[in-house]
């Protein structure tokens, strides 16, 4: 008897067995036309969507960083192509833009460094020589001490065309550093009339050098 009810029994009863190496199929929820994923499933996806807010974060935090920096030189502009620094000695700003049409060598100095004061007074005798032709502008970067009394002793503000102080960067040398300064002192910058720089020198100027420097990127002799 008990043996005829075994074989009676419905087979839909039975419990499906999957074919041997294939896995079962996820069960569907109870909700009509619902599927839910298979928990390991849900937690990569889970793991995926964490770690793209936090790159999303990130990225947030590095735009937001960019701009700070940014801002913090603004009315100015470190880029050399068309920089605009604060003058050093005197109110008002000094502009590549400003010197269009003629030539231009851009000299960067701080008052610890012993080169610059030494050649420091080669510049300021051609740029009085250059007066016309060449415009000579003095730039204090990476200053620790007093840019100010530095170029004072040397009459920058009477005897060269502009005298300028550097902004941004680590410690004031923006423009110094987007022209391939490396933190030696001193180094200069030619640029043609048109505002396109030509060539840049790290290692301080005598007469001699100087005057061969003009001559080889401008073709214009310092007189004397």
């Amino acid at each position: 008897m008990s043996n005829s009810r075994r074989l009676s029994r419905p087979a839909s009863a039975a419990r499906a067995v999957p074919p041997r190496g294939r896995p079962a199929r996820p069960r569907p929820s109870s909700r009509p036309g619902s599927y839910r994923l298979p928990a390991e499933v849900r937690r990569r996806r889970l793991q995926v969507g964490s770690f793209a807010l936090v790159a999303l974060a990130a990225i947030g935090g590095v735009v937001a960083l960019a701009v700070t920096r940014t801002s913090s030189t603004a009315g100015y502009d470190t880029n050399p192509k068309a920089f605009v620094l604060p003058a050093l000695t005197a109110p008002g700003k000094v502009s590549l833009t400003s010197f269009a049409g003629r030539p231009v060598i851009v000299n960067f100095f701080a008052s610890w460094c012993t080169q610059c004061a030494a050649e420091l007074p080669v510049f300021t005798a051609d740029a009085r020589a250059l007066q016309g032709k060449v415009d000579i502008v003095e730039v204090n970067a990476e200053e620790t001490g007093n840019g100010s009394a530095f170029a004072d002793q040397f009459n920058l503000s009477t005897s060269v065309t502009a005298v300028a102080r550097d902004v941004g960067g680590g410690q004031g040398d923006g423009l110094y550093q987007a022209l391939g300064g490396n933190g030696s002192m001193p180094m200069t910058a030619f640029y043609g009339p048109d505002g396109k720089l030509i060539t840049t020198h790290i290692g301080a100027f005598d007469a001699s050098t100087l005057a061969s420097a003009v001559q080889q990127a401008f073709g214009v002799s310092v007189p004397g």
